[in-house]
C-alpha cells in the first residue's frame, strides 16, 4: 500500500545533498547577488552618463552662446562629442559639430567630423545626412570623390530626405562634363 508521504521521502533523499553541497550553494547564490549588483551599478551608471550627455546636448541647442561663431560652437560640439562618447548624445553633437564646421567654411574639418561619425555606424537618417554633409563638403574642396559620395547616399540611402539633394547635387556635377 502506497501512502500519499511522497513529498516527505522526497525531502528525506533531498536533505543529505543539500547537506552536503550548502557551501556550493550558498556561494553559488552570493556570485549571483554579486554578478546582479555588478550589472545594475553598470547599468545606472551608463543610464546617468547617458542622461548628462543629453542635457549638455541640450544646453548647447538651446543656449548657444551670444554671438558665438559657428567655428566655437563647432568646439564646444566636438568637445562634448569626445567627452561623452560612446553615448546617442555624443552621436548627435558630432554630426552638430560637423554641421557647425561646414558652416564656418572650415570643410577639412567638416570632412573630418562628418568621416568620424559614419565610422560610427550611425543608422537611419543621420547616417544619411552625415553622409550628404560629407559629399557636401567634399564638393566645396574640389576633391573628385564628392560624386562617388553623393552616388552613396543615393544608392544606401533611397526614399531618404536627402536623397532629392544629393542626385540635385549629382546633376549639377555632371552638368560641366556633357558639355561640348
Amino acid at each position: 500500500m502506497q501512502t500519499q508521504d511522497a513529498p516527505v521521502e522526497i525531502l528525506f533523499k533531498f536533505w543529505p545533498w543539500l547537506e552536503a553541497n550548502k557551501n556550493r550553494l550558498i556561494a553559488g547564490v552570493a556570485a549571483l547577488f554579486a554578478v546582479y549588483g555588478i550589472y545594475s551599478f553598470l547599468t545606472w551608471q551608463h543610464e546617468q552618463k547617458e542622461a548628462e550627455a543629453g542635457n549638455a546636448l541640450t544646453k548647447l541647442l538651446v543656449a548657444p552662446a551670444p554671438g558665438a561663431k559657428p567655428e566655437d560652437q563647432a568646439a564646444k560640439y566636438a568637445q562634448l562629442a569626445a567627452e561623452y562618447s560612446g553615448t546617442a548624445a555624443a552621436k548627435r553633437a558630432q554630426l552638430q559639430a560637423a554641421t557647425a564646421f561646414f558652416e564656418a567654411g572650415r570643410y577639412d574639418e567638416a570632412t573630418a567630423q562628418f568621416q568620424k561619425f559614419l565610422a560610427a555606424g550611425a543608422p537611419g537618417a543621420l547616417a544619411a545626412t552625415a553622409q550628404l554633409g560629407l559629399a557636401a563638403s567634399q564638393e566645396a574642396l574640389g576633391k573628385p570623390e564628392a560624386t562617388a559620395s553623393y552616388q552613396k547616399v543615393v544608392s544606401l540611402y533611397p526614399g531618404s530626405s536627402c536623397e532629392q539633394s544629393a542626385k540635385a547635387a549629382l546633376a549639377r556635377l555632371q552638368k560641366p562634363a556633357a558639355k561640348p
